[in-house]
């Protein structure tokens, strides 16, 4: 993986990492807190898997084209993914995330703007990992 890529994958994961710790600070006014929880806990430890995939990418062996797919795919996911919770708990979007969101109910629009972050995203960042799983090796050192 080249330079640029392991450092833009580091930059993205450490600036996540800094918006899943300032979310936390709106935890509490969220519609629904535990929506907003889940946003901040999932923020840091995409960061954190960002920053170590970026950290590891010096010692995989990937074919470039797949490498910069695989990486802009990941930072762009967790990105989505991050939105997607956050909106979700500020609309109270109980019906896509019943278990966080039990108690709420949202606009019919609200709950399908928030599931469509959350499932795209989801759908996306696994299916980058399944192929950066798919491509690993390691570099001969």
């Amino acid at each position: 993986m080249r330079e640029e890529l392991q450092g833009l994958l580091c930059f993205a994961g450490v600036a996540l990492f800094g918006i899943g710790l300032a979310t936390g600070f709106a935890v509490p006014r969220l519609r629904s807190p535990r929506i907003g929880l889940s946003a901040h806990v999932a923020a840091i430890q995409m960061g954190l898997a960002l920053v170590a995939l970026g950290l590891v990418g010096a010692h995989l062996a990937l074919p470039e084209p797949w490498a910069a797919a695989i990486a802009h795919t990941l930072w762009i996911s967790f990105y989505v993914l991050w939105l997607g919770l956050v909106v979700a708990a500020a609309f109270g979007t109980g019906g896509t995330l019943p278990i966080a969101g039990a108690g709420h109910r949202a606009q019919p629009w609200q709950e399908r703007t928030a599931f469509a972050l959350i499932a795209s995203s989801s759908l996306t960042s696994a299916a980058a990992l399944a192929a950066l799983l798919w491509q690993w090796s390691w570099r001969a050192v």
